[in-house]
């Protein structure tokens, strides 16, 4: 464990995360980042839905994973693998898909911007994590 990961709670990790995607990364990857926090956040409005409750899960575990993975060796491309747990989320909501009702149009557009928007991010992070095995290891932003 390194001398910054014994100084630095999960909270102030999370808390740092979040700034570097909202506040110091480039324009357009901006953006993404927050078009990416609130696509996912807004599980929040349809939480009576099981769809909405694994995501809210799904979600808090991969930032959390990410806020440790952040705390021992900051902002590095290997942050995206705590998504992983997207994927078999993803899988189960697309299957369920032709079982919802379709007059909840809100709820079924909400899931399929999810699944398009997750499906991105992890192709995202799986080239980041690429580009981590190929070398560029060391973290490229800082709070």
């Amino acid at each position: 464990m390194t001398s910054h990961a014994l100084r630095i709670g999960i909270f102030r990790s999370v808390f740092e995360l979040f700034g570097i995607v909202l506040v110091r990364f480039r324009p357009v990857q901006r953006v993404w980042g927050a078009g990416l926090i609130a696509v996912n956040a807004a599980c929040l409005l349809f939480i009576e839905h099981i769809e909405a409750q694994v995501t809210l899960g799904a979600v808090g575990v991969a930032v959390l994973a990410q806020a440790l993975i952040y705390q021992r060796l900051r902002f590095i491309r290997l942050l995206g693998v705590a998504h992983f747990v997207w994927i078999p989320m993803l899988t189960w909501i697309a299957l369920r898909l032709d079982t919802l009702p379709k007059e909840e149009t809100a709820f079924h557009g909400w899931l399929l911007m999810l699944i398009a928007t997750n499906t991105v991010c992890l192709a995202i992070d799986a080239w980041d994590a690429t580009r981590f095995v190929l070398g560029e290891r060391r973290p490229y932003y800082a709070w």
